[in-house]
């Protein structure tokens, strides 16, 4: 390899590090700047931190071709085996695959936090899962990456190299299979708790931890089929969707609300604008009932 690739891989190297390192600074001090919740930033800081050097190493194979070791199968492979296959071209489609995948993959879970339904996050999660596990059979299955005039090199592993191939691709499928389960377990999970203290109004959901002093309500209304609008910061399950939202009328506000009940209570009060509701209609009316005794007493406006 001459001198002059050489540096333009550790040029390539050193700018997709410094790319790894200050990307996710930038956007957490932006969150910062956007007045984000700070478990939303939290949250997104940690997805960030985890993608973006995948992103950034998967691509550098893409680009150079090197990396091959890093590939699972390839390099618990014999040196017999690892010599017939054309490394850098296999480092170059793995690094592809990745890239594109770890990219649509962050795309899908920053998506949690800015749209309120849930089939944008499962469209580009699926998209993600699918194009990296055709990019695995692909890879193992193809005889593209095998050095010219090699025909297989099947002959030369040994059954404990076929096992233990199985055994990653295995592990590779149930890691998948857990992590979408867990995902689908997170977006089901979660719950409103709406407590009426003697001082404060406490509404605890996912993303959302609102404490209210009665004395700083100014009104409480009473709101059928309300429009919550679009999630901006927050938590959007199935069951709960809670935050930071946005629609018209308030622009950014609270919300903590169960998705099969429209009936929400609305809080205006000095740090801003609060949407909650119960599990149901019924016990969302008596909360509001419950509230407005409490915040007459109090002598709110």
């Amino acid at each position: 390899m001459s001198c002059r690739t050489m540096d333009r891989d550790r040029k390539i190297l050193l700018l997709l590090i410094f790319t790894s390192l200050i990307v996710p600074a930038i956007l957490i001090v932006a969150m910062f700047t956007w007045a984000m919740d700070a478990i939303d930033i939290e949250i997104q800081a940690l997805f960030l931190c985890i993608m973006v050097p995948i992103i950034a190493l998967s691509a550098y194979m893409w680009a150079t071709g090197k990396g091959a070791m890093l590939i699972a199968g390839y390099n618990t492979s014999p040196r017999s085996v690892r010599d017939m296959y054309d490394s850098r071209a296999l480092a170059k489609y793995t690094g592809k695959v990745v890239t594109i995948s770890m990219v649509i993959m962050l795309l899908a879970m920053e998506s949690i936090f800015i749209f309120r339904k849930m089939i944008v996050f499962w469209a580009l999660l699926i998209a993600s899962i699918v194009i990296l596990m055709a990019g695995i059979l692909y890879m193992n299955k193809s005889k593209r990456f095998l050095k010219e005039g090699v025909t297989s090199a099947e002959p030369l592993m040994t059954p404990e190299d076929r096992k233990l191939n199985r055994n990653v691709t295995i592990v590779g499928l149930v890691v998948t299979a857990i992590i979408i389960i867990a995902v689908i377990a997170f977006m089901g999970s979660g719950s409103v708790s709406v407590t009426l203290g003697d001082d404060d109004l406490q509404v605890k959901a996912p993303l959302a931890n609102v404490d209210v002093p009665y004395q700083d309500i100014e009104s409480v209304e009473y709101r059928e089929n309300f429009d919550t609008g679009r999630r901006i910061g927050g938590f959007g399950g199935t069951e709960i969707c809670s935050g930071n939202f946005q629609n018209d009328e308030f622009g950014k506000y609270k919300l903590a609300s169960h998705t099969s009940v429209p009936d929400h209570i609305i809080v205006h009060y000095s740090g801003g604008v609060l949407a909650f509701n119960l599990d149901t209609a019924e016990n969302t009316q008596q909360t509001y009932e419950e509230l407005l005794s409490r915040v007459s007493y109090d002598g709110a406006r």
